[in-house]
């Protein structure tokens, strides 16, 4: 059997064939969007499916770039015709063409092969009777073709596949589908489409989306990307329906504005209301970039008013260290979230931020000018309990190791200078100084870090109440102790245990603040983060007193070989050693020697279960003011089941079921049940299945939430198709399941 490496007179041909064979690999995304249906995981998305059929041909040798044929048989003659016979056989890299016979015609630079013609690459198969090749013209066809692509479990046919010129070829009646080729649940048709890689756009005729034999979607003309470049056009439409709009169908149409410029708008048709506008607008400059959304309901049928939404982002890099941020929201009305929400928290938003920032950040120390305002949603509020303008604020922080000898020595600085402004209400200016001097000492299973901060706090104040000052001002000195020791013992298994005590002593002297109003501050939510803080305030209204120490605990089992946490537990609580006098208006002074007893810990118990607590405890009322507490079970057949317990003394106690539990190699059933036992009622339920096959997916849900707290409940069901490797239809119930359920991942 005659071997011929490097011929010179096929390899060009050769090529032509493989860049036709090439031109059906780059239809096959472009049929699928935007590729997105070619996920990274994708053995898992054909887990369902049957291999297809494997190819009959030798390992390419992916080493070997050189050009090589193989055949029973090879002739030439005097007209430049050479022939290839029986088991022809050409291979270039990872690239193989087989075919019964072959010809060239060196004079009329056409290239022909017939019977039983194989070609293979990385990514594609290609089985056809016959192709030929016009180098002069490079043009080239396979026809009466079928393609498969096994890593993405992809098939179909053309009844012919050209390439027309270096950047265009053309398939004829092709087919397209994800499916077991002996049971095609589905598959899209094309009769006519045109590929221009340069342009990098596809045009298709007479497209028809078949489920069964039976055509659901059809297109006389559609235009798609091969590439990454965006194209305008409509994007599947969503659908869902609940009591508070009814019927919920969404049409969104992409406009490609510029590469770096788009937009999507569309109407909403809500059954009982009327019909939303819902627009997106989005760019990304080299410096700036940003979004736009707007939408509009004229007339809400229930509502009987118009309604909106308006939200705006934008963040410019105005130059390498300065940078301008912007974000803008605003509502037509208090229950628009209500409405349009979709959970209990949404519902119950009262005012949406509008702010500016401009900031600087240098090597050491970063500057930030900002206004901000509130649009309060419930006009019933007084101006009085609004939150307060600031226009404009302007923080500094800065922070400066210095390193010479044994001792290292940060100095650092925080400031502040704010506006505040907010009708029927005292006004005024707050300059917050806040410089500071630390020793960060650290060793093998140690750190010690004392430090010294001044507080200086100055106000100018109009509009206060009579007989008060309206220039108050505040000086004090912040002394802190942080300190911490590890200690390690190995437990013989590769696992080690750790321990890990820390001291945490603050100082701040008593300062009588009730001079001084309240613009924007409360206390901190007490926790483990809280108790090393050197404010147990939130703002610079006020600066607690403080004489204590906080101790802590913590201890540890750890992976010696990755480092992964088994166990982790902590407790911790401060002891004060004198009453605490500032307080917020209201408030009476806090006289307990002991702060609430705050533990936590987390576990990995093996099997899949995984579980963690949390507990604020107060010694002196002998009662729990905070806990909560979880419990994951997650293995490796996609089980997934998480119980929580959340509890705050006088506001909330609640539990929340959720689970994704496969019942079959096909079908999962999803499900969520968030109650509170403070109220005696359900804030959310949500049950539904999933049903997968080969080729597609189908996610059914029934939701029903509170939208308020008198009690109202919205009521939905929900639909999604996914054809995979094309497309999805309905609602995305994979993001709604991705928020609902701990742990769920779509696959």
């Amino acid at each position: 059997m005659p071997l011929l490496n490097d011929y010179p007179g096929p390899r060009a041909p050769v090529d032509r064939v493989i860049a036709a064979a090439t031109a059906l690999a780059m239809l096959l995304p472009a049929f699928a969007g935007s590729g997105q249906a070619f996920a990274a995981d994708v053995q898992d998305a054909w887990a369902l499916c049957r291999p297809l059929p494997t190819v009959d041909l030798p390992p390419p040798d992916r080493g070997d770039r050189s050009l090589n044929l193989i055949a029973d048989e090879v002739s030439f003659d005097r007209g430049g015709v050479s022939r290839l016979f029986g088991n022809v056989l050409i291979t270039e890299g990872g690239r193989q063409l087989r075919a019964d016979e072959a010809v060239w015609r060196e004079e009329s630079r056409i290239f022909e092969a017939r019977g039983n013609i194989l070609y293979r690459d990385d990514l594609i198969v290609v089985e056809s009777p016959e192709a030929t090749v016009d180098l002069d013209a490079d043009e080239g066809e396979f026809r009466h073709a079928e393609y498969r692509v096994p890593s993405h479990h992809v098939h179909g046919r053309a009844d012919r596949i050209a390439r027309t010129g270096s950047d265009r070829s053309r398939l004829l009646n092709a087919t397209y589908s994800t499916c077991d080729p002996d049971r095609v649940d589905w598959q899209l048709v094309a009769r006519d489409v045109r590929l221009d890689h340069a342009e990098g756009e596809g045009p298709a005729r007479n497209v028809t989306l078949r489920i069964g034999d039976v055509p659901v979607f059809y297109t006389p003309w559609i235009s798609f990307p091969l590439d990454d470049r965006r194209k305008s056009g409509l994007l599947v439409p969503r659908i869902g329906g609940s009591d508070e709009s009814g019927l919920d169908i969404e049409i969104p149409w992409y406009w490609n504005i510029a590469p770096h410029r788009d937009a999507t708008i569309g109407p909403r048709i809500l059954g009982k209301r009327g019909v939303m506008l819902r627009s997106e607008f989005r760019y990304l400059n080299p410096d700036s970039q940003g979004e736009i959304h707007l939408d509009y309901l004229p007339d809400d049928a229930l509502y009987h008013d118009d309604r909106h939404l308006l939200t705006f982002r934008h963040r410019d890099r105005l130059t390498p260290r300065l940078a301008l941020d912007i974000d803008v929201n605003t509502a037509s009305d208090a229950d628009y979230f209500r409405d349009f929400g979709g959970s209990l928290s949404g519902s119950s938003t009262l005012h949406l931020k509008r702010q500016a920032d401009l900031w600087y950040r240098a090597d050491h120390w970063s500057l930030r000018g900002r206004v901000q305002n509130y649009q309060t949603l419930d006009r019933s509020i007084a101006a009085a309990n609004r939150p307060y303008q600031r226009l404009p604020q302007l923080l500094f922080n800065g922070r400066w190791p210095y390193r010479q000898g044994a001792v290292p020595v940060d100095f650092g600085m925080r400031t502040e200078w704010v506006s505040f402004e907010r009708d029927n209400s005292t006004e005024g200016r707050r300059l917050d100084l806040a410089p500071s001097v630390s020793l960060p000492m650290a060793g093998a299973g140690w750190h010690l870090t004392p430090k010294v901060q001044y507080r200086y706090t100055q106000y100018d104040l109009t509009d206060t109440a009579p007989g008060t000052s309206t220039s108050p001002t505040r000086t004090l000195p912040v002394l802190s102790v942080d300190a911490g020791l590890q200690f390690e013992r190995p437990l013989g298994d590769g696992r080690f245990q750790t321990l890990e005590p820390r001291l945490y002593y603050l100082s701040v002297p008593y300062r009588n603040q009730e001079d001084i109003p309240v613009f924007d501050t409360g206390l901190h939510n007490f926790s483990f983060v809280q108790m090393f803080l050197d404010n147990r305030f939130n703002g610079a209204d006020r600066v607690g007193d403080a004489d204590q120490v906080t101790t802590m605990v913590t201890t540890r089992l750890i992976e010696g070989n990755n480092g992964a946490e088994i166990l982790r537990a902590g407790i911790g609580q401060i002891f004060h050693f004198r009453d605490r006098r500032v307080t917020l208006p209201g408030q009476s002074v806090e006289r307990e020697s002991r702060s609430s007893l705050v533990a936590e810990g987390m576990a990995h118990l093996g099997r899949g279960f995984d579980a963690g607590a949390a507990i604020q405890w107060s010694a002196s009322l002998s009662r729990t003011e905070q806990s909560a507490a979880w419990l994951r079970y997650r293995d490796g057949s996609d089980r997934l089941a998480n119980l929580a317990y959340r509890f705050r003394e006088d506001e909330i106690e609640q539990t929340d079921l959720s689970a994704a539990w496969p019942l079959s190699r096909r079908w999962r059933a999803v499900a969520r049940w968030n109650y509170s036992l403070r109220t005696d009622r359900d804030l959310e339920t949500l049950a539904g299945l999933e049903y997968e096959s080969c080729c597609w997916r189908l996610h059914t849900v029934v939701r029903r939430y509170l939208v308020d707290e008198d009690g109202e409940y919205n009521n939905g069901i929900y639909f999604q198709l996914i054809l995979k490797g094309l497309t999805s239809v309905g609602t995305r119930i994979d993001q709604l399941l991705d928020d609902r359920i701990p742990g769920y991942v779509s696959d």
